[in-house]
């Protein structure tokens, strides 16, 4: 198609400027969600360590310090996928959030892959409750009810669902948001009876609790598909608090990003707690940066973390992020440059109710 000289005059002026437009946009989004940024959130020096119980009763309580918290505080039920049970490799985003401010609970809540799913919510509330009682009774801090963030990873994020539909049941605070990463459930590990949906009936969740739904896009066996079902459940949460978020693979200059299920984890060698390990650490003293893992990538610090992140601002400020909601916005969508400075595809939202 032909397009006439004064037109294509405009076509360019507009171009040139909207580029630098475009290029100032990106340079805000790094300095707000880059690498500096999370380390800027880092306000405490060190992590305190509670361990609590053994095997499948297990639970790890984190806690801020230097400085500690007092009374009140924002707490995240940190609810881990099938055999998670060492934290090894959510070991930097736990770091990170408790640096950040928050309390964060890891239940372990199963021994092996023989342990049942039919199970596995059960455990991880009476875990969440002994690690309650103790951060009451030991350090005197109880959660802030409006700071309660449930994350749940994999067959986790069937946890949380479960943990926020009968809260009061379980004796827990109740989630004020949630965040689900790569949602799975009994079918994908078990087998038989055991491999019976864990998940309830999601559809009875508050229409005003914010929900992200976090996944790769290569993550077609377990989480995209799962994310899907699950987000078209979700219809009754007002539009604007509920969000399906899909992370894409990419590759540039010979290194790729592959965001399949297990692209949520960062490890952290210093989180390497082995079930058998009776020797944990009672502190550990933060450090400057990150630990380098082929792990930790653009679709945790731009993805996964900037979601969990924002929500803790959100319930703090009691302000939605665009970071998480909207119909893509440039902070959803942005998952950082390449080394060369090369955009990372961004990420996809998708909509799931009509």
């Amino acid at each position: 198609m032909m397009i006439a000289p004064f037109l294509r005059r405009v076509a360019m002026s507009a171009a040139l400027v909207l580029l630098p437009s475009l290029a100032l946009a990106d340079d805000k989004l790094e300095q707000r969600l880059g690498p500096a940024a999370l380390q800027m959130r880092q306000r405490h020096a060190a992590v305190d360590v509670m361990t609590l119980g053994n095997g499948s009763e297990r639970v790890y309580v984190f806690t801020p310090a230097q400085p500690v918290l007092h009374d009140k505080v924002p707490l995240v039920l940190l609810h881990h996928g099938w055999q998670g049970m060492n934290t090894l490799n959510f070991g930097a985003l736990i770091d990170h959030l408790v640096r950040s401010g928050n309390v964060v609970v890891y239940p372990v809540y199963q021994l092996d892959a023989d342990t049942s799913p039919q199970v596995v919510t059960r455990n991880a509330a009476l875990a969440d409750q002994r690690a309650l009682n103790a951060l009451k009774t030991r350090r005197g801090l109880r959660p802030d009810p409006q700071r309660v963030l449930y994350v749940g990873y994999s067959m986790g994020a069937a946890i949380s669902l479960n943990l926020a539909l009968d809260h009061a049941r379980y004796q827990l605070p109740a989630p004020r948001a949630l965040v689900l990463e790569a949602p799975g459930d009994a079918y994908h590990v078990a087998h038989g009876a055991d491999a019976r949906s864990i998940i309830g009936d999601v559809e009875k969740l508050p229409a005003d609790l914010p929900v992200a739904i976090l996944t790769g896009s290569s993550d077609t066996s377990i989480g995209l598909p799962t994310a899907r079902k699950l987000a078209a459940r979700l219809c009754q949460i007002r539009a604007d608090r509920r969000v399906l978020m899909v992370l894409p693979s990419d590759e540039h200059g010979g290194k790729k990003v592959h965001a399949a299920h297990g692209s949520p984890g960062a490890p952290d060698q210093r989180y390497d707690f082995a079930l058998k390990r009776q020797d944990i650490p009672t502190q550990i003293p933060g450090r400057a940066g990150f630990e380098a893992s082929p792990s930790f990538n653009q679709l945790d610090i731009y993805g996964y973390w900037k979601v969990i992140d924002a929500m803790t601002d959100t319930l703090a400020t009691g302000k939605l992020s665009d970071a998480v909601f909207g119909n893509g916005t440039p902070a959803q969508l942005y998952l950082g440059t390449w080394p060369d400075g090369t955009p990372y595809a961004p990420a996809r939202v998708e909509q799931a109710c009509r």
